[in-house]
């Protein structure tokens, strides 16, 4: 789940789901008490939540969150292009895909994903990957993306990657651990109060909003799928590999000079062509193992 979970587009509730534990994992979460936990009755607390599956759980997906997050960063910073393609190309398929699941469209399901997809265009472009997310940005980030991890079919990674952090959560997760092989106080400070700040996030969403999230999918599954597909199609124009050199200005210059405009080098079209369908085809067959989400 740990290594599923860092990649946008496929759900670690969705794995869950296929490995037959998707049931005691919500029955876990739901069972956690911060009352007990406050009044230090670790054994009945540990007994309710089953304590056992947790911890194995947990240290599973960590781990897989950890391996993976570090090769992500690498690519990020030495083949952008490549993962940037891929990214999109596995986004792509998710949104086609949900779309594909709405029958009998209605005009009222158009403005809920219209809505939904312009809302989701508008955050992306607010939030640059470049630009370091307040602690209290992180936390509101990661309350919704937890919430949204733990239902089949819906990518937490992809929340943030449509609220422009996920590079951020990346390097926190790897740096968390560097910084304490290189201790320096002012780095340790500031990596580990954005730590702080994922977490409580993430408890408060599991805990909280993951009950509201859940009613919402079991009672109004419609309109939210409908609302996540929007928000998951929001994504699509932060994530073109070509952004810089093959964009709406360069078409638009491309149409308005006389001169000879080079737009991209053929290697740079070629290598995201490629990874763009390499990403297609990962979800195509990623959703061979589980229909997560039936038609509606």
């Amino acid at each position: 789940m740990g290594s599923v979970d860092v990649i946008p587009g496929i759900s670690g509730g969705t794995i869950a789901f296929i490995t037959g534990i998707y049931h005691d994992l919500i029955k876990s979460i739901d069972r956690f008490s911060f009352k007990k936990l406050i009044k230090g009755q670790f054994k009945i607390l540990w007994e309710d939540v089953n304590g056992s599956f947790l911890l194995s759980l947990f240290l599973g997906i960590i781990t897989g969150v950890f391996f993976l997050s570090g090769i992500l960063i690498y690519l990020f910073k030495y083949h952008p292009i490549s993962i940037t393609a891929f990214l999109f190309g596995i986004v792509f398929a998710t949104f086609f895909k949900f779309i594909g699941l709405i029958k009998n469209k209605k005009i009222g399901d158009y403005i809920y994903l219209l809505v939904s997809l312009t809302v989701s265009i508008s955050i992306t472009q607010l939030n640059s990957f470049s630009v370091e997310p307040s602690l209290i940005y992180l936390f509101f980030c990661s309350v919704i993306a937890v919430s949204a991890m733990i239902l089949p079919g819906v990518s937490g990674a992809m929340i943030f990657l449509i609220f422009g952090i996920y590079n951020e959560i990346l390097l926190v997760v790897q740096n968390s651990v560097r910084i304490l092989f290189n201790f320096k106080m002012g780095d340790f400070l500031s990596i580990y109060s954005k730590v702080i700040s994922i977490s409580l996030g993430i408890i408060l969403g599991l805990k909280v909003f993951s009950r509201f999230v859940i009613w919402l999918f079991n009672y109004k599954k419609r309109k939210t799928v409908l609302i996540l597909t929007g928000l998951v199609g929001g994504s699509l124009p932060k994530l073109w590999p070509l952004k810089d050199c093959l964009n709406l200005d360069t078409i638009d210059n491309l149409f308005k000079s006389n001169t000879d405009f080079i737009i991209c080098k053929t290697n740079e079209i070629t290598e995201s062509i490629f990874f763009i369908l390499t990403g297609i085809v990962l979800i195509l067959v990623f959703n061979r193992f589980k229909k997560t989400v039936e038609y509606f």
